[in-house]
């Protein structure tokens, strides 16, 4: 029972990440301890779909409740306690560090069992690589909302070029939703993209969704099994450059220290970590 809320409450947090720009919700998969697991489904999809079902269904009712039912929630506090906001989800990927720091850089024998610390170039340099691939983003961020406002487009007619495109627009914002620490929607942002596809979705505009959702689909399963791959072959390295990639994501949505060194987000902070090692508990 415990477990079946756990993964309802992951499934959550994943919706609300992915509505919000700036917020990772393969970052959110990973600090829950799902990741792995939703890579592997999407991969082997008809052969595990029967075994995994209970999983689906609770995992994806918690994402339609977070999207749906706290969508607007999470709306009013992005605009009203944005820096609190914040806060919270950076004390929650901060709580994840132990357990990917883990996954990165620890190394079991399958001979005798025993564990150690593996600290070589080999996995440590994915993990630089990764973050100073979320430095630009970051840096970015400021231009944001400028983008959005200069994105919504309302597409009345077909173009073929365009059906290109938007089916390329798909496939980068699956494999970026996927890939922990970017955000899918701050990625639609920065490429101007994400007003338009917000504006088909409220006007069920098909040239837009239906070329859109064909990307999707197309990169939903070549990065899944891209990941899956590299997660078989190279674990340690792969888990290193997720950790870079969820470190980075601070970079992301950190509000400045001005802002930060007050009670209520260094509270939020405390509160986010203690809810992420709870979690991590009740996982196991």
């Amino acid at each position: 029972m415990l477990h079946h809320l756990y993964i309802l409450i992951a499934g959550i947090v994943f919706g609300l990440a992915n509505v919000i720009p700036g917020v990772s919700g393969g970052t959110m998969a990973v600090v829950f301890g799902v990741y792995e697991r939703i890579i592997n489904l999407i991969a082997n999809i008809r052969r595990d779909f029967k075994k995994e079902l209970p999983f689906i269904l609770v995992f994806g009712a918690g994402a339609g409740i977070g999207i749906l039912a706290f969508g607007k929630l999470m709306k009013w506090i992005l605009v009203n306690h944005a820096v609190e906001a914040n806060a919270f989800f950076i004390g929650v990927i901060l709580g994840s560090i132990p357990l990917l720091v883990g996954y990165a850089f620890r190394k079991t024998s399958k001979r005798t069992g025993k564990t150690s610390w593996v600290f070589s170039a080999g996995n440590i340099i994915p993990m630089l690589v990764t973050i100073a691939i979320m430095i630009p983003m970051a840096m970015a961020g400021d231009n944001s909302e400028a983008k959005e406002a200069a994105a919504a487009v309302q597409v009345t007619g077909f173009n073929p070029l365009n059906t290109l495109l938007y089916v390329a627009y798909g496939i980068i914002a699956v494999a970026t939703m996927i890939i922990p620490g970017i955000s899918g929607s701050f990625v639609m942002l920065l490429i101007g993209f994400y007003g338009t596809i917000i504006a088909a979705v409220a006007d069920l505009n098909l040239l837009v969704l239906i070329p859109f959702t064909i990307g999707c689909v197309i990169g939903l399963f070549t990065v899944a099994k891209l990941i899956k791959w590299l997660l078989r072959k190279f674990p340690r390295q792969t888990y290193s450059a997720i950790l870079g990639f969820v470190l980075g994501s601070i970079l992301c949505i950190f509000p400045g220290w001005s802002a930060m060194l007050a009670f209520w987000p260094i509270l939020m902070v405390i509160v986010g970590f203690a809810a992420m090692t709870l979690c991590s508990r009740i996982s196991e």
